[in-house]
């Protein structure tokens, strides 16, 4: 299967615009359409809602065929599809202004990725590898390739479809650049391989099914999850062959760390396979092996670090207590969990690292700021392996540390900026290996666990609790079979000899070897021997596993949830609310605008964290940084600021004092939305954000209903009369910004 590149004008604007609605990945990327959206551009969720219900995944062809929005339902030959496309063609029409004017900027990214994918994918190099890594055969199809500067992330790839068939892929070039750009069209060209419907002799889906036969919920999902590896593993290497310091996306973009256990069977015999080292049949009967010896539960199932650090903390009470076995089995896994932990982390600050692309670097020394540019050039975590290569790695992680610390506090970077240095200081050997683990797990980022990006963290404050309380019970429950049985066998032995352990072991009691401190040289690079962390295979129960279950749990002939529902992860979060809370029955406001006074009755009882947070700046109370200078602001933030936005009929909007926009005080609140509060009635005063928790300075007021902003924004108040209502009606028909000049307050 073999690809020609093209390009389409109405693509790049429904990507765009998809990627505005529903696929940045924060408010910290950029966006170019002004929040909150205007009715006509938020009617795009519903099209794209509807073309999914008729024609499943993938956009239609026909998209990429129109030269014009205007032109969509000309090319409609679906009459299932024709709702939808009534709704993406006024959504794009509303919106094609905004984003043809943003779209031009990213004209050399995309140029110099055609040239890259086709230096990177001769056919003659990838095609028959490919497919004979997939079983497929060369059908002598072409697919049209879209490199596209905005794509809805995750994932920034797609499929065109027509009439249920590919026709074409489509790929964020502003996002994969370079090697990492030919993986994922190579990724996209494999799956469009398989897909294709035809289904030869010793077609990958057929020898997993033959090889792990069975439709249990469990099963299936472990074999289409590998089936993704497989691909991206081909991919990788086919990428590799021309570029050796090319780091695969299965590592850097979370398959490896999502599916450890299982990513680490598949490629133990699938590089041996692709090294050419063993023949293809072979590499599939091993990894059937291996995958078939235990429950599909083991490897589908999310890791569960609480599990791992009950084990830490338990081997280690042990070996303080003098239990050789324990000490000994410590000795032995410790390096090897520093490196996982250290991976994860590793692959976790290059991604918080991209979060920083809207931060104003003007006011940072020049190499900070260039740091935070080129971070932001491509994914920040394959761009990231790269400068820390480059700049070695006690910089590269001085100057992460700086960047959370900096520029970063505004978007959530000021919790992670302790981990980056604690990461340094381990990779600098300033730091013991079981004082790293311990800050590992202890240690939180705003929302919780530092490993909740790819593990199941539901219980790990259960387990850190229980270690402050030095609750061993609790621990115990959460460790693995391993060292719970470690734990009874050193309980019966103290029974035994009457021994009181509040008074600590014997005085007889044998020494335990030190163990040894010296971190890996590079973050997530194991030490040389056998084994890991125990994520990527050990067998069920053993110690390090990250799973509390017996081994019998995973037998796959004995398994009682074999025929369960897939088990969904559990991503805990905890929105980082102030505790310097300042509570208020009642507070009324005034804005003294150029065109009169606006008078607002706020609501505390509702939204206390977003009306304190609104009176702090209007009375100067809360510190805020001026994004004009980058220093501290004094007096009210609001004072001078403008209306900036003024759409008759729907809003006006202010509080940025940059005046585009794109400001704010220099940090970001969580959201408060009531479950009864609504845009039903006009003159809603609201916070506007750019993404879920992303409120900041910026407030805006509107003048009719507008239900499609419901479930989004903080309502926290209203206009209080006919008068003001009046002022903001001809503050909204200005042809000018209009000055608010001051904000008055009364509490109570």
């Amino acid at each position: 299967m073999k690809f020609r590149q093209k390009r389409s004008t109405t693509l790049d604007l429904a990507l765009a615009l998809q990627r505005e609605l529903t696929g940045r990945a924060g408010s910290w990327e950029l966006n170019f359409l002004p929040r909150p959206l205007t009715r006509e551009a938020d009617l795009f969720r519903a099209g794209l809602t509807s073309w999914a219900a008729a024609a499943g995944s993938g956009l239609p062809a026909f998209l990429a065929a129109a030269r014009r929005p205007e032109d969509l339902l000309t090319l409609v030959d679906d009459d299932r599809l024709r709702p939808g496309t009534e709704l993406v063609t006024t959504a794009l029409t509303a919106a094609a202004p905004t984003l043809t004017d943003a779209l031009p900027r990213f004209e050399e990214v995309r140029k110099q990725a055609a040239v890259e994918v086709n230096d990177f994918l001769a056919p003659d190099r990838y095609l028959a590898p490919l497919c004979a890594a997939l079983g497929t055969v060369d059908t002598g199809r072409t697919l049209d390739l879209h490199l596209v500067p905005l794509a809805p992330y995750p994932p920034a790839t797609g499929f065109l479809t027509a009439a249920g068939k590919v026709t074409g892929i489509y790929v964020d070039c502003r996002r994969f650049r370079g090697p990492t750009l030919a993986d994922a069209v190579l990724t996209m060209l494999g799956w469009a391989q398989l897909k294709s419907g035809n289904i030869p002799e010793g077609h990958l889906s057929t020898e997993l099914v033959r090889r792990m036969p069975g439709g249990a919920p469990y099963r299936r999902r472990l074999r289409v999850i590998l089936t993704k590896i497989l691909v991206e593993v081909t991919a990788g290497h086919l990428v590799r062959a021309v570029d050796s310091a090319h780091r695969p996306c299965a590592d850097v973009l979370g398959t490896k760390w999502r599916y450890p256990r299982l990513h680490a069977v598949a490629e133990r015999h699938w590089s041996r396979y692709l090294d050419g080292d063993t023949d293809r049949d072979d590499a599939l009967t091993a990894m059937a092996r291996d995958l078939t010896a235990h429950s599909p539960r083991w490897f589908v199932d999310h890791v569960d670090p609480s599990s791992l650090a009950a084990d830490f903390y338990l081997l280690e009470w042990l070996t303080a207590a003098g239990d050789r076995t324990a000490g000994a089995r410590l000795f032995r896994w410790l390096p090897h969990l520093c490196a996982e932990l250290a991976g994860h982390l590793d692959n976790v600050i290059g991604n918080e690292l991209g979060h920083y692309e809207r931060a104003r670097t003007q006011h940072h020394p020049q190499e900070l700021a260039d740091f935070i540019t080129e971070i932001n050039q491509g994914d920040s975590r394959v761009t990231w392996q790269r400068l820390r290569r480059e700049l070695g790695h006690g910089r590269a992680l001085q100057l992460a540390t700086e960047a959370f610390a900096g520029p970063g506090i505004e978007f959530g970077g000021e919790a992670w900026a302790p981990v980056a240095a604690m990461v340094r200081r381990y990779v600098l050997h300033e730091l013991p290996g079981r004082v790293f683990v311990d800050q590992c797990f202890t240690l939180e980022h705003n929302n919780g666990s530092l490993f909740d990006k790819y593990h199941d963290t539901s219980t790990m404050r259960e387990v850190l609790d229980a270690q402050a309380a030095t609750d061993l019970d609790t621990l115990l429950t959460h460790a693995s079979a391993e060292v719970r049985e470690l734990w009874h066998g050193r309980h019966r032995s103290s029974a035994e000899h009457h021994h009181p352990r509040w008074l600590g072991p014997p005085s007889t009691a044998p020494t335990v070897p030190a163990v040894p401190t010296a971190p890996a040289t590079e973050p997530g690079r194991a030490p040389s021997g056998r084994g890991g962390s125990g994520l990527p295979g050990n067998a069920p129960g053993t110690v390090g596993c990250g799973d509390r279950s017996d081994p019998s749990a995973y037998d796959p002939s004995h398994d009682p949830l074999r025929d369960a529902p897939v088990r969904v992860r559990h991503t805990v979060t905890r929105r980082p609310y102030s505790s310097s809370l300042r509570t208020y029955r009642a507070v009324t406001a005034v804005l003294h605008t150029e065109h009169g006074d606006i008078r607002l009755t706020l609501r505390p009882d509702e939204a206390p964290y977003t009306v304190d947070n609104f009176v702090g700046l209007a009375t100067g109370s809360r510190t805020w940084t001026d994004p004009l200078t980058g220093t501290t602001g004094e007096g009210g933030f609001y004072d001078g600021t403008d209306f900036h936005r003024r759409v008759p009929g729907f809003v006006v909007q202010g509080g940025d004092r940059l005046g585009t926009g794109h400001g704010s005080a220099g940090y970001r609140i969580p959201d408060e939305i009531h479950p009864e509060r609504d845009f039903a009635r006009p003159f809603q005063l609201a916070m506007a954000n750019l993404g879920r928790d992303s409120t900041g300075s910026q407030f805006f007021i509107t003048l009719a209903p507008a239900p499609h902003l419901d479930g989004h924004y903080t309502i926290f108040g209203e206009v209080t009369d006919a008068p003001s209502e009046n002022v903001v009606s001809d503050i909204a028909g200005s042809p000018t910004a209009v000055r608010l000049n001051r904000v008055t307050v009364s509490t109570v």
